[in-house]
């Protein structure tokens, strides 16, 4: 992980750039009309990769590397405190907050503060949520299943693969479900490990290529990828509610592991967990605490065709 010294001057990288009312929040500005988009990392503070791709981004902007042609760009460290302290969450996980901000809890006042910032700018048209993972390279993309704008933007900007797209009771109080709410198109992406160099190249293709989407950076900069030609998307049917002491009971629990109908797959105080039909575990997770809204998700798998698409 991040040591405590490049964390803090991560956060007052944040400081000392950032220009606007929302704390931790850099904006800049092209000379030209534009849209404007929102990039957001360290959403969960345990997740840097995300956060290190938006410093070598405004660095990028900064030393002329790269320019903003037209537009605007925010660039929003989402959980500060958490950040600083290299935790998923202090009181509450702020990607659950969004539905239901309170005034008690650190994660309800940012949410609430986030929540502001949208609703100031009303002309964003569409908002990224960087993340990372602790254990290998994994990476999805994840977008509300309803919102057909989210899986538009998403073949258009990424060349992942994977795909989940959930449903809003299975997973409410999210960044982007709350940007959905303001008509802003928002799109997850899961960019690999919290602290390896592809993780946060990854990152930073995806910021690069929804500027370039929407022609805010200068068209030298772009470059062709291969776009897969088949999806795999993973639809939820349900969120795995966990309750104290649970613990999943298959070895190597992954992202694809397919249970059969009336298979227990996991435990807690409450007693077993048991797949409701044939399905498959998506996004589990490692390390549970009871408060958790979800130690991951049943899902149905889709194979999707681009060209169909």
């Amino acid at each position: 992980m991040e040591n405590e010294k490049s964390r803090e001057d991560i956060l007052k990288y944040f400081r000392t750039y950032g220009n606007c009312k929302l704390p931790y929040c850099i904006e800049v500005v092209a000379h030209k009309e534009g849209q404007h988009v929102v990039i957001v990392g360290g959403t969960h503070g345990n997740e840097p990769a995300g956060v290190q791709a938006m410093v070598a981004f405004h660095r990028q902007l900064k030393n002329g590397e790269i320019k903003l042609a037209r537009g605007k760009v925010s660039l929003l460290l989402g959980n500060p405190r958490a950040y600083q302290k290299d935790q998923r969450y202090i009181d509450r996980d702020l990607n659950r907050s969004f539905d239901d901000p309170d005034s008690i809890t650190l994660e309800g006042r940012r949410a609430s503060e986030i929540i502001y910032y949208l609703e100031q700018n009303n002309d964003t048209v569409a908002l990224l949520d960087l993340h990372s993972v602790s254990i290998g390279e994994f990476k999805i993309c994840v977008y509300e299943k309803q919102n057909p704008r989210s899986l538009d933007l998403t073949l258009s900007i990424s060349d992942l693969p994977l795909h989940f797209a959930y449903h809003p009771k299975h997973m409410p109080g999210t960044l982007i479900e709350a940007a959905g709410k303001h008509h802003i198109c928002g799109l997850i992406v899961e960019c690999g490990n919290h602290v390896s160099r592809q993780g946060i190249n990854t990152a930073l293709e995806h910021i690069q290529a929804l500027l370039g989407h929407y022609h805010l950076l200068e068209a030298s900069i772009s470059s062709e990828r291969s776009m897969p030609a088949t999806i795999t998307q993973y639809e939820s049917i349900q969120f795995i509610k966990p309750a104290a002491h649970f613990r999943f009971l298959i070895d190597g629990v992954k992202t694809g592991t397919k249970l059969a109908g009336g298979q227990k797959f996991a435990q807690d105080d409450h007693g077993y967990h048991i797949a409701p039909q044939e399905c498959f575990i998506v996004v589990p997770s490692m390390i549970v605490k009871p408060t958790d809204h979800d130690a991951g998700f049943l899902c149905k798998r889709n194979r999707l065709a681009r060209s169909d698409l």
